[in-house]
């Protein structure tokens, strides 16, 4: 594992994956397209650059801000207690010149089925990419788009 946008690592490989949105948390044009450089040097003729964003519809069409309280919720089985994580509210803002979503994110501990005490919140900022930025980052690159998936 290593930071793309920074250094790579030692070789070259057949397939670089970058699970989770990884991307989104390059914030500006300079990270995203040192990312893809990096990524470019190190495959091997071709290589495979496996890349998982958030789809950009949810939010460009305002149902990731406006449903309910703008959040998703998960439950966490931890041994002895459960915990709830909180990604989003209603007061989250984005920015539509950026593309940058500032997410609030909280874990609290439940106690007879509701959120009881807050053991972290903090806001996190994350960049939602169109497909058309990226084929354009891959072709500045030398890469390129060759198939993409909608869930």
């Amino acid at each position: 594992m290593a930071d793309f946008e920074v250094q790579g690592m030692s070789g070259s490989f057949d397939m670089v994956v970058c699970l989770l949105g990884t991307l989104s948390h390059m914030l500006d044009n300079k990270q995203a397209a040192a990312c893809f450089r990096r990524v470019a040097q190190q495959l091997r003729p071709g290589g495979l650059f496996v890349l998982e964003l958030a789809h950009p519809g949810d939010l460009f069409d305002g149902s990731l801000l406006l449903q309910d309280t703008g959040a998703e919720m998960w439950e966490v089985d931890k041994p002895g207690r459960k915990m709830m994580v909180v990604w989003g509210t209603d007061v989250d803002q984005f920015d539509p010149e950026t593309q940058i979503l500032e997410r609030t994110v909280s874990i609290h501990t439940m106690k007879d089925g509701n959120m009881d005490e807050c053991l972290l919140e903090e806001v996190v900022a994350y960049r939602q990419f169109t497909l058309q930025e990226v084929d354009l980052l891959a072709t500045l690159t030398g890469m390129e788009v060759r198939r993409k998936a909608q869930i």
